[in-house]
């Protein structure tokens, strides 16, 4: 398959979706922290207005939030996540509601720690454990402002006792948070290895493009997606014509100089959908799904003619002619074989090679 900047996009694009998805997690935790105070406002523990202030923040913060995921805005941040301003947000209302109603402080430390291992989910143990120090002053700047204007001796023992007990447990759930992180990480590195290895497996080591086994497999998916949506698919089966001659007339190694510039030349023109790849010696086969038999004859011709009109890079005491094509083209029939379909192309072809080489047939 065709590898350009498109590729690039499209993986940026599924990181993109990811990061929203997992916004969408906060989201909903952030949904859960206001029902949790709506249970407290039932029992008195806390007062409308506050209540009102916590919603409108939550629900502000969520559509600011959406508005830079989905307009691409979080991009040019150096944490495309906003994992630490998203942190920020959760945390400033949760402060502003202890302050406002102290004895919701029971459900701050349990909403604090989720917040913090959302944050261990995209940072590093060094910048949650910064955050969880932040946050940690920013509650006992508050306790002593609280202290200040009210004057409370009870509230301010229990604000200090708070204090000590996330001060406690905070250094635990960096370690375990960091070890979580590091395991995670260590996944990652094996799955992306694992993916290189398997892709290195579906190349052909000489061109570079897919091999036999990856070509079957690919007519079998192709296959499955044209029964599921109705759309065409074709497959052009393609030989060089008497490529022994490169071998004979020069040696084997000017013989991989003109599989691979011939691959590459095909490669440069391809759709983003079309997979193309070395069956065998000098054979290729590419598939062309969303194309008709008609569509797919034009784009073989395009090849064909783009090919005898390369230059390759041969030495000059030798001249053996251009290098030309011959290619056979099938559409696929609705619900047979895709070997069927593969064996008609294959057909074509050698009538095409019958009748002088250098065309295409069908």
């Amino acid at each position: 398959m065709k590898v350009s900047g498109n590729a690039i996009s499209i993986g940026n694009e599924r990181r993109q979706r990811l990061r929203i998805r997992r916004f969408a997690f906060a989201s909903v935790f952030s949904i859960v922290f206001v029902i949790v105070l709506a249970v407290f406002h039932v029992y008195g523990k806390i007062d409308r207005s506050t209540l009102t202030h916590a919603g409108l923040f939550v629900f502000t913060f969520i559509v600011v939030f959406f508005c830079l995921f989905r307009t691409g805005l979080n991009l040019q941040s150096s944490d495309p996540s906003l994992t630490v301003w998203q942190f920020l947000a959760a945390l400033a209302t949760m402060l502003y509601v202890v302050y406002r109603a102290p004895e919701t402080r029971l459900a701050f430390p349990a909403f604090f720690f989720v917040a913090l291992m959302f944050g261990m989910l995209r940072r590093d143990s060094r910048t949650v454990a910064a955050l969880g120090a932040v946050s940690l002053a920013l509650f006992a700047i508050l306790a002593g402002v609280r202290y200040m204007t009210q004057g409370d001796d009870e509230v301010l023992r229990l604000d200090i006792l708070q204090c000590l007990v996330i001060a406690v447990t905070f250094p635990w759930m960096v370690f375990l948070g960091g070890h979580v992180h590091r395991i995670r990480q260590g996944l990652t590195d094996v799955r992306l290895k694992l993916e290189d290895i398997e892709e290195k497996a579906r190349r052909d080591d000489l061109t570079g493009v897919y091999n036999r086994r990856a070509l079957v497999a690919a007519m079998h998916d192709s296959k499955q997606r044209a029964d599921a949506t109705g759309e065409p698919l074709s497959i052009c089966v393609i030989d060089l014509d008497l490529f022994k001659r490169y071998n004979d007339a020069f040696d084997h190694l000017t013989g991989d100089r003109v599989l691979r510039a011939f691959a590459a030349a095909v490669q440069a023109g391809l759709r983003n959908t079309d997979v193309f790849g070395r069956y065998g010696g000098e054979e290729f086969v590419q598939i062309l799904p969303q194309t008709d038999l008609a569509g797919a004859m034009a784009d073989a011709q395009r090849l064909r003619r783009r090919i005898s009109a390369m230059e390759l890079e041969l030495p000059i005491t030798r001249s053996v002619g251009p290098l030309t094509v011959s290619i056979g083209v099938a559409q696929y029939i609705p619900h047979e074989t895709i070997d069927m379909a593969f064996a008609r192309a294959d057909q074509a072809l050698y009538r095409a090679k019958q009748l002088g080489r250098d065309r295409v047939e069908c």
